[in-house]
């Protein structure tokens, strides 16, 4: 057990991993928002206003505004502008109008269901096509239709020998055990006999006996019968795939629709026609329809469609809302006033800079400017990473086989000792995370035996495994990823970066019968050993962030984002590849299976 990790943690050290990712999305928001305030325009702005504000132009200008009046002004000349419009007649009359119930009431039935589909049934009304319809339908009968005649026909073949024998005996018992017994060994012989030229006394005795036989006899009668002749007869003929053409076309749902509709005698009374027919009817007595053909020819309205789009009404609105606006009464006031100087475009810039001098954003964006808060995000980039959200690994990421497992074999195999054989992706689930799971199943593997090389085995369990060998390789760099640390000493999980061979590899985590990160190698006897740190004392079923970095020939190990153990090897400084897979050593009780092996995801980093 070790006490480096008991302490760690007893001393808060080692944060919760929602700490730490919540910590780590706070940092990276913080940094987003950095990156965007420093490229925004509002940070330009600012930056423009502190120059301009702080250059000492202001006593100067405010001479210069002082001395300007408000009769003569172009505000002057706007606000006569609009007396002189405010009194003309077309205006005067649009107002009469405008806003008026006559007019709202108008307006919200222009573009209503209601007059529009009175439109387009007036259109549908007197362009004929009510008419063509109508005329269409009513012509639709079944009598002398191409459907009494398929009617007809199917009635006729219904009633016809060759069908009725073929609808008997298709499929029968009669008929399956007259064929079955045309194979049989007794009347095989029977023919045999009849066709011996020469026989002894013995065999014509057989003959005898085998011609009286009843399920000879019955057969020979059936096979002569003229039932099954015209079976054989209809069986594969025209007649029968014509019959069942028409079989299927009148029993069709459609057929019957279809029949039904030209048999109605009110079927026009029930077409979409007459509905349209009745509906024009009602639309056209409607109070609301009546009311706007006859507001629409109004002379009012007219006068108000002509001045809606005037010139002088545009001119008169701008005018109005110009006035009207505090922009307006403000410039008159401050044209007016002595204290001109409180409502000028630079007084307005000063209370506008002192109010984005207290921009949460901005002070954030001052607070990290100049410190090394960023660092990580500016100096690394991500090189991989998979959070397993798809409904499928992602195969462009992922292999279900190990590098060493391919190259040699090109499938998965298992080593002797294991009790466990490697599928190709059945154990493997994603959804919001990956779970390697090691079930309790039979299932023939090849286990690697030195003396006999790869050797067919029926194994207890199954496993999985997944490796990024095809798709991505780094030399230096960092590796993390989310881990459930979920022990059980029957079974060893682990994450694992490794190069071309098994051995040596980096053990990002491994867990079961032992909890331990560190590096593996093979002694000179050809034994692992770990050199690594017991993590046994994590908290068990949760989630820790275990991370490795990799420059050269040192290696530094985190669990959420503190250090527990670093080495020197100079035998893994080279590119590797991800690995994560389970295998079982020990018979698994019942109450534990299956075994899930669970990531969260995986990110990989390097400097840029």
């Amino acid at each position: 057990m070790s006490f480096k990790i008991f302490s760690l943690q007893l001393l808060g050290k080692i944060k919760p991993v929602e700490v730490i990712e919540k910590k780590r999305k706070s940092l990276s928001d913080d940094f987003s928002e950095y990156l965007k305030v420093e490229s925004s325009e509002e940070l330009k702005k600012y930056l423009e206003l502190d120059s301009r504000i702080n250059a000492g132009e202001f006593k100067k200008k405010k001479a210069e505004i002082d001395a300007l009046q408000f009769k003569g002004s172009k505000e002057y000349n706007q606000l006569q502008e609009f007396e002189k419009l405010k009194k003309s007649t077309p205006i005067k009359k649009y107002f009469k109008v405008e806003g008026s119930s006559d007019l709202k009431r108008f307006e919200g039935l222009k573009n209503s269901e209601k007059l529009n589909e009175y439109d387009k049934l007036l259109d549908y009304m007197k362009e004929g096509q009510f008419a063509k319809e109508r005329d269409e339908i009513k012509k639709q009968v079944f009598k002398g239709s191409v459907e009494e005649k398929h009617w007809n026909d199917f009635k006729k073949l219904d009633k016809s020998a060759g069908i009725k024998a073929y609808k008997e005996l298709h499929g029968s018992a009669a008929i399956l055990k007259h064929e079955e017994f045309s194979k049989s060994e007794k009347l095989h012989r029977l023919l045999q006999l009849r066709n011996t030229p020469e026989m002894d006394k013995e065999q014509k005795a057989e003959l005898k006996k085998l011609s009286k036989d009843l399920e000879i006899k019955a057969y020979f009668k059936f096979e002569k019968s003229k039932k099954l002749k015209l079976y054989h007869e209809t069986a594969g003929s025209h007649e029968l795939k014509r019959y069942q053409e028409l079989k299927d076309y009148v029993e069709n749902d459609d057929f019957k629709k279809r029949e039904q509709f030209l048999k109605d005698k009110k079927k026009f009374e029930k077409s979409e026609a007459f509905q349209k027919q009745s509906r024009f009817k009602q639309l056209a007595a409607d109070n609301d329809v009546k009311f706007y053909l006859k507001y629409e020819k109004s002379s009012l309205y007219k006068n108000y469609v002509n001045v809606i789009d005037s010139f002088d009404l545009k001119r008169y609105r701008e005018l109005e809302e110009l006035i009207a606006s505090d922009e307006f009464k403000q410039r008159k006031a401050y044209l007016e006033d002595k204290k001109k100087w409180e409502k000028t475009e630079e007084f307005a810039r000063l209370q506008e800079y002192e109010q984005m001098k207290k921009l949460p954003h901005l002070l954030k964006y001052f607070k990290y400017k100049g410190s090394d808060a960023f660092r990580f995000l500016t100096e690394w980039e991500v090189t991989f990473e998979d959070n397993f959200s798809q409904t499928k690994l992602d195969s462009e990421k992922w292999e279900t086989s190990s590098f060493i497992a391919n190259k040699m074999l090109g499938d998965n195999y298992s080593l002797a000792g294991d009790l466990q054989a490697y599928t190709s992706g059945d154990n493997i689930k994603v959804g919001q995370k990956l779970t390697i799971e090691i079930k309790k199943e039979k299932k023939t593997g090849k286990v690697w035996n030195p003396s006999a090389g790869f050797v067919p085995t029926e194994l207890e369990y199954t496993s999985g495994m997944v490796s990024t060998w095809k798709s991505f390789w780094q030399e230096d760099g960092i590796v993390e990823a989310k881990i459930k640390f979920n022990p059980v000493k029957q079974v060893v999980n682990s994450f694992y970066l490794s190069g071309e061979q098994n051995m040596p590899h980096l053990n990002l985590l491994e867990m079961g019968l032992k909890n331990r990160v560190g590096v593996s190698t093979l002694n000179l006897s050809g034994k692992a050993e770990v050199n690594g740190a017991d993590i046994s004392n994590l908290k068990k079923d949760k989630w820790y962030i275990f991370a490795v970095e990799k420059q050269g020939k040192n290696f530094s190990w985190k669990i959420n984002d503190t250090e527990i153990f670093s080495a020197d090897t100079s035998e893994l400084d080279n590119n590797l590849h991800l690995n994560a897979s389970g295998l079982v050593i020990d018979e698994i009780p019942s109450s534990k299976l299956p075994v899930s092996f669970e990531i969260e995801w995986v990110k990989c980093y390097r400097k840029k």
